[in-house]
């Protein structure tokens, strides 16, 4: 579906509470008059991925009004990202912080670390420029045991290796700045989440449904590029099966 339909769709049903099948089928047949009902149920699909209408019940749609989340950009994660950006120019990297997930989880993280992946052939070098800066712990994709007992201050940062088309986005470092920093997209800090407990031990078990239940319903997600992702890491079937155990009502029309 082009950007012209889509933008066509979000002005024409914007003050609606909501609108149904038939009403979205009509709609569509203005710039497909052979469009079948096998070829509208793929529209429906691809517009509820791409988070462009939201299910309100079985056949009835509303507009998603849900916003990009973006995270805040703190002083230290700039202060970090500068080695990364100075000493490996060209680099592919994520860099982010675990004190992001306040924002969605039901009990505060009091302590944080940050995370920073880079391109696997470069992983070693990149631990060894920021261990020789002396300012900060640093962990080469450590273990459970070392992640529980010693990775527990915001001066710590966990170096892994940066997964092949990682959903990432690129964030001024302050309002109107051209400096940006690369950090994770919102389905890539879901999916990391749920693939990595090692990592991301503090928030599991029902912090995790909380983190889950407060981004979906507050936030965008495009949950084709969460479930790619999710392929990607070898756990697509298993989120899908996450996401309808306890999400089902939320993403009914969205996981079939």
């Amino acid at each position: 579906m082009t950007k012209f339909i889509e933008k066509q769709l979000i002005e024409t049903f914007k003050n609606e509470t909501q609108f149904d099948r038939d009403e979205l089928f009509a709609f569509l047949k203005q710039f497909d008059p052979e469009m079948t009902e096998t070829a509208l149920s793929w529209r429906i699909h691809d517009l509820l991925n791409k988070n462009i209408i939201k299910s309100v019940k079985r056949g009835v749609y509303s507009i998603s009004n849900s916003k990009k989340y973006v995270p805040a950009i703190s002083d230290k994660l700039v202060k970090l990202s500068k080695i990364v950006a100075k000493e490996f120019d060209d680099l592919d990297y994520c860099l982010w912080s675990t004190e992001w997930f306040n924002d969605f989880t039901r009990h505060q993280i009091g302590t944080f670390f940050y995370l920073l992946e880079v391109e696997r052939d470069f992983v070693e070098e990149v631990f060894n420029a920021y261990s020789e800066s002396k300012q900060f712990r640093v962990y080469l994709d450590p273990n459970e045991d070392i992640m529980e007992r010693y990775v527990e201050s915001e001066i710590s940062i966990v170096i892994k290796p940066l997964i092949s088309r990682s959903p990432k986005q690129k964030v001024s470092i302050k309002p109107k700045s051209k400096d940006k920093i690369q950090v994770p997209t919102l389905e890539k800090m879901l999916v990391d989440v749920f693939c990595d407990p090692v990592t991301f031990y503090t928030v599991q078990g029902s912090e995790m449904e909380t983190l889950f239940e407060n981004a979906l319903k507050r936030y965008h997600v495009n949950f084709s590029r969460m479930l790619n992702y999710a392929k990607r890491r070898k756990k697509e079937p298993q989120l899908k099966a996450y996401m309808s155990e306890h999400f089902g009502d939320l993403l009914k029309d969205i996981l079939e």
